[in-house]
């Protein structure tokens, strides 16, 4: 079997440096943040569908949960297809806007896995680093962590969007999870130091959870006053717990979370 990624990916792909030029740029509009009810909305998060070559996903399951449960939007957490490749990327987009109401998402380490994996997401979703104001009440800061790192440009970015609306409700969503609970490094973002500048960062600013995808799993843990997540809903089977989403509701003037299994 011949190996599906691109091996110009090692060569040319851009580093995350490189993304965040670009994201700064000013030539990639930031997604609209969704129009929702400021007194009660809900909205979805998960990582990893990887649609695959037979275009097998749990999309379909989502989709009716979107409905049944009346989810506003929802943002997907890197990790979008297996390899991708054209089909599955085409596959995946139809999946995505199924639903039919506004999603957002960030890149993963398989976004990358085509030397072309950058320009496409690029074209295809805008910057990999941005934050979205929802009613007043709830901020979603997307983070890039495809390579399983930060860098300097993007913490710089962090801080100052962690500074701002100080009165909101703040949730940080990306691919890699800062802790594993168990699992090797390669799980979870790969430098001690940006770790912990990461969790400092989080702390001071009072962020009310911070969600990832990357292992297929689920963990909740309780970082000093983080809600650490990582929940994914892959095609397949999971490294530990179940798949899939975690489902935030906004009423009464606070934010409360579930997680939603995937039910065949």
């Amino acid at each position: 079997m011949s190996c599906k990624w691109d091996v110009g990916q090692f060569v040319f792909r851009p580093s995350i440096a490189d993304r965040m030029a670009d994201n700064r740029s000013g030539e990639l509009a930031v997604p609209t943040a969704p129009e929702v009810n400021p007194d009660s909305f809900r909205f979805a998060l998960f990582g990893d569908p990887q649609i695959e070559e037979d275009l097998d996903s749990r999309l379909d399951w989502f989709r009716q949960e979107v409905a049944g449960r009346r989810i506003d939007f929802f943002g997907v957490l890197g990790d979008l297809t297996a390899d991708a490749l054209p089909a599955e990327r085409d596959a995946v987009l139809a999946g995505l806007a199924a639903p039919g109401v506004p999603y957002y998402c960030t890149p993963g380490n398989h976004e990358l896995y085509q030397a072309d994996g950058w320009e496409w997401y690029k074209t295809t979703f805008g910057p990999s680093c941005y934050a979205i104001r929802v009613a007043g009440r709830v901020k979603l800061i997307f983070l890039d962590t495809a390579d399983g790192l930060l860098g300097q440009a993007q913490f710089e970015w962090l801080e100052s969007e962690l500074a701002a609306d100080s009165g909101m409700v703040t949730i940080v969503a990306t691919h890699y999870p800062i802790y594993d609970g168990a699992l090797p490094i390669m799980w979870r973002l790969a430098g001690p130091a940006e770790r912990y500048k990461l969790l400092s960062l989080l702390e001071r600013y009072r962020v009310h959870s911070y969600v990832a995808g990357h292992i297929h799993g689920w963990r909740y843990s309780r970082l000093g006053n983080l809600n650490h997540f990582i929940c994914a809903l892959p095609p397949g089977g999971m490294d530990y717990g179940e798949p899939g989403y975690l489902l935030f509701t906004w009423a009464h003037d606070s934010l409360a979370w579930e997680q939603v299994g995937f039910t065949p």
